[in-house]
């Protein structure tokens, strides 16, 4: 319950800005970071104006190295796939989604949205929106379809019935279909969703929106189901039969309002005034006895429809009749169960066995498509180096990556499953080589050997919430913080449950990151632009104290190498630094440096401070709190998303993020 809680939380506050627009037109210690958890992205507040950089850089960057290596999915089903552009594509696998923002090469991400239920279809008329529909009458819904099981929400919108397909020709609105006849709609951005029986026939099969203007429904009785208006009630649709008793599959319309049903028996049915009654439609059998299950058209002039026998079927003229279609067998005799195609440029079908068919050139015959398994590929959410002879690493499949030589290339670093949440690990704190603490929901992930394996690592649950940021001054000191205004905090942190003290402090705020440079202070953030400090964490809610820093929003993470200095990071791409933490809201210093959030911060000392942002970037200053014109921005990899930093000290710093990737940074000659 607190998951989805903070899952409709997050989608709220990027949807308010979304639908705003569409009506008008990690924490850290100064040796161990991170803690990893996405925001909405708000308008940008007033800040100092974000200078171009010129700042020095102490630092040289390499290029990413993968670290974390992915796991396949092979042997999962794959029902359905949605691809925005050829830079994201999102598929259903089971109660996963597996998405990639480069889906042509690889790096997919596996996130568990959806439990044990069956996911039967998904849409995402952006890269940053997805809806996934499944057999129990859910909608799961994200407005960060890459960014881990906390940015899904599941809604129950459908009784028990079980929905079979969905499309979103924009935000704003989505309709799903249902095996009983009805149109599930949305027309307000996911806020509310109304059932409609559409279908006497039941069993609707599929849907295609390719404008809010247009929606063509079909079933397994050979039946097209269209409406110009699909929020206007049941009687804005019309069921008109097409091909008689046999079943359609799928169907696949243009913006232009060229439509393609699929069905068994090979059967494809096209028309171009798919509202225009049974004579606008044209069936042809272009695949033998085989059963067609999807279809995909990005344009009149090319159509690519699968079967079920592991055939791609394309058409450059698909009104052409049967001699226009050309039948290629691309992968054995699995069942392809879904295809899209942003592009003539890009096709990818999924099949039974958990492998995406991909081509750049779709009527290319057999040789044009490549068979790929789809890996999970895993975030790397944090990273903690307690020296430059051994870096922890955490990613959001319960995994730690170990190095204890971080320079030493992907061969140096090792992957180890250590469990916690089905949400995965979102933080580490190393305040030496024998204590390494994890964070992953409720769970505190502990170990005096992290380099010593599975066996070495420890699971215990020590609050009902969920923890996203956690700091080790030592030791005898480790502080955790939740979504919920705790500080979770433990003077034995390898001692189990009874160890750890769960401390309500900051109302009901969600608090990102934390850092403790000593075991008499402290300072955590949270959502609100809040510091929560305290000089003695263990004393209880009165040892703390909260300050709302005028113009910080959305803070993600802070860094404090000691007392006399901390640097916080939000989602404006500011750095909230202060020399005096406790000498209230004057004493912070609000200063824009960055066009994208950031999303982690350390410092090893106060001359050197390193953040990271969703941009490819990371932010270094030698002089933190001298302005804008003090941090220099350097692009690492845009394609990449920088989600925790640490720096056991100038000479080394590691830097973690998207496709398991690791970044090192070493000073300049």
């Amino acid at each position: 319950m607190v998951q989805v809680g903070v899952r409709a939380y997050m989608r709220g506050l990027v949807l308010a800005v979304v639908l705003i627009l569409a009506a008008c037109g990690t924490s850290s210690a100064p040796k161990a970071q991170s803690s990893f958890q996405p925001s909405a992205t708000p308008t940008p507040i007033a800040a100092t104006p974000m200078p171009t950089p010129n700042a020095g850089s102490p630092l040289t960057w390499a290029a990413p190295v993968r670290v974390d290596h992915p796991a396949s999915i092979s042997g999962r089903p794959v029902s359905g796939v949605s691809c925005h552009s050829s830079g994201f594509c999102a598929a259903a696998v089971n109660g996963d989604i597996v998405s990639s923002r480069n889906p042509a090469a690889g790096g997919w991400n596996d996130i568990n949205v959806d439990g044990a239920n069956s996911l039967y279809g998904v849409s995402c008329p952006s890269r940053d929106f997805c809806v996934a529909v499944d057999n129990v009458g859910n909608v799961v819904t994200s407005s960060n379809p890459t960014g881990g099981g906390e940015w899904w929400g599941v809604t129950n919108v459908d009784g028990s019935n079980s929905l079979s397909g969905v499309s979103c020709p924009t935000i704003l609105l989505c309709v799903a279909v249902d095996q009983a006849g009805n149109a599930v709609i949305s027309s307000d951005g996911w806020g509310s969703w109304t059932v409609t029986n559409v279908d006497s026939f039941k069993n609707l099969s599929g849907v295609s929106c390719p404008t809010s203007g247009m929606c063509v429904a079909v079933d397994y009785s050979g039946n097209v189901i269209t409406s110009t208006n699909p929020a206007g009630g049941a009687a804005a649709w019309a069921v008109t039969n097409v091909v008689g008793p046999t079943a359609l599959n799928g169907v696949t319309c243009t913006s232009g309002g060229f439509c393609v049903a699929v069905g068994n028996g090979g059967k494809v049915v096209t028309s171009s005034n798919p509202a225009g009654g049974p004579g606008t439609w044209t069936v042809a059998n272009v695949d033998g006895s085989n059963f067609l299950t999807a279809a995909s058209c990005p344009s009149s002039g090319l159509c690519v429809a699968v079967d079920g026998i592991g055939n791609v079927v394309t058409s450059s003229n698909p009104t052409g009749g049967a001699a226009a279609w050309k039948v290629t067998n691309v992968f054995g005799t699995a069942g392809l169960y879904g295809v899209s195609c942003p592009s003539s440029g890009l096709c990818l079908a999924v099949d039974e066995l958990g492998n995406l068919v991909s081509s750049t050139n779709p009527i290319g015959g057999t040789a044009a498509w490549t068979l790929n398994a789809v890996a999970h590929s895993s975030y790397l959410t944090g990273v903690s180096c307690p020296t430059s002879g051994l870096c922890v690493a955490v990613d959001d499949a319960g995994n730690v990556v170990t190095s204890s030589n971080p320079t030493g290339g992907a061969a140096a670093w090792t992957v180890t499953h250590v469990g916690g949440s089905p949400d995965g690990l979102t933080g580490v704190s190393c305040p030496s080589i024998s204590l390494c603490v994890a964070v992953s929901g409720g769970d505190v992930v502990t170990s005096t050997d992290p380099t010593g394996g599975a066996v070495a690592w420890r699971v215990t649950q020590v609050d009902a919430m969920a923890m996203y940021g956690v700091s080790c001054a030592s030791t005898d000191l480790c502080v955790a913080v939740d979504n919920s205004g705790n500080v979770v905090t433990s003077t034995n942190p390898t001692g189990g449950a009874a160890a750890w003290k769960v401390t309500r402090v900051n109302g009901s705020n969600f608090m990102r990151g934390v850092s403790c440079p000593s075991i008499g202070f402290c300072v955590a953030v949270d959502d609100a632009g809040d510091v929560v400090t305290s000089s003695n964490p263990t004393g209880g809610a009165a040892a703390w104290s909260v300050t709302h820093v005028v113009g910080a929003d959305l803070l993600n993470g802070v860094s404090c190498p000691s007392s006399d200095l901390c640097v916080a990071v939000d989602q404006h791409g500011n750095v909230v630094a202060s020399t005096n933490p406790t000498g209230g809201a004057t004493a912070w210093r609000v200063t824009h440096v960055d066009a994208h959030p950031m999303y982690g911060v350390t410092c090893p000392d106060s001359g050197l401070c390193v953040a990271v942002d969703y941009g490819g970037r990371v932010v270094t200053s030698n002089n933190p709190t001298a302005g804008a014109a003090a941090w220099k921005v350097t692009t690492l990899d845009a394609r990449y998303l920088w989600l925790g930093v640490s720096c056991p000290s100038g000479g080394l710093c590691v830097v973690v993020g998207t496709e398991g990737n690791a970044v090192i940074g070493t000073p300049k000659a």
